[in-house]
């Protein structure tokens, strides 16, 4: 059976190698394409940007479908933070939880099933196989992951459901940490392009007392080993 904490370290390290990818190719596009080309991306964010803000339905879609495709949710946050300085804060906070819930679930099975069989095949001709039951303290380090800062939710929410961390507790863990720290994002942003700076005093302290959380479970867990 897989370790849970090398597995989780090797998910960690993915994590940084992809950012580093993303970085790296965006400083050799700007490279390649010059000013002019960096101009041009810049224009084509701007367009997006203001599709999405003047269009809450897609706006809350774009959250809920592509954090899955492994593209930063942090934009998209910050776009509902200006979506709801116009339209309300809180209410936005409600539809960003919404449509995180909604991506946490079809990641999950998306990981469980066609993403586990594909995985399977790949890892059997080296004579290795994912676990068939989740490891017994699945429920703790699944915290830990949620709680770690800098870990991007989309990968513990792939590597969950690769693992078979039974749904509901998958949601019961998973539901109130994201929804808290991405309310906590909005309702910052509202209060910086509001000018309000009771959201913005609200939405970092939710996302403060979450970092905190997360950095006393990772250090009672490292004492703990």
């Amino acid at each position: 059976m897989i370790n849970p904490r090398k597995g989780f370290l090797s998910l960690i390290g993915a994590v940084v190698l992809l950012f580093a990818g993303i970085y790296l190719s965006y400083k050799i596009y700007a490279h390649l394409a010059g000013p002019e080309g960096v101009r041009n991306l810049e224009q084509a964010w701007e367009s997006f940007r203001d599709l999405l803000v003047g269009n809450g339905l897609w706006l809350f879609t774009s959250i809920a479908v592509l954090p899955g495709l492994i593209l930063p949710v942090a934009p998209l946050l910050t776009l509902a933070g200006l979506w709801g300085q116009e339209h309300g804060p809180w209410i936005s906070s409600l539809y960003c939880m919404v449509a995180l819930s909604l991506n946490l679930s079809w990641t999950y099975w998306i990981a469980r099933g066609p993403a586990r069989v594909v995985i399977q095949k790949f890892l059997k001709r080296f004579k290795y196989e994912l676990p068939t039951k989740p490891p017994t303290n699945l429920m703790q380090w699944a915290l830990i992951v949620r709680l770690t800062p800098g870990v991007p939710f989309i990968f513990s929410n792939y590597g969950l459901g690769l693992v078979r961390m039974p749904f509901l507790p998958y949601l019961l863990i998973s539901v109130p940490v994201l929804g808290v720290t991405g309310c906590g994002y909005v309702l910052a942003f509202a209060g910086i392009f509001g000018g309000q700076w009771k959201y913005l005093w609200t939405g970092l302290c939710l996302i403060a007392v979450m970092f905190l959380v997360g950095r006393i479970l990772v250090k009672n867990k490292s004492h703990a080993s």
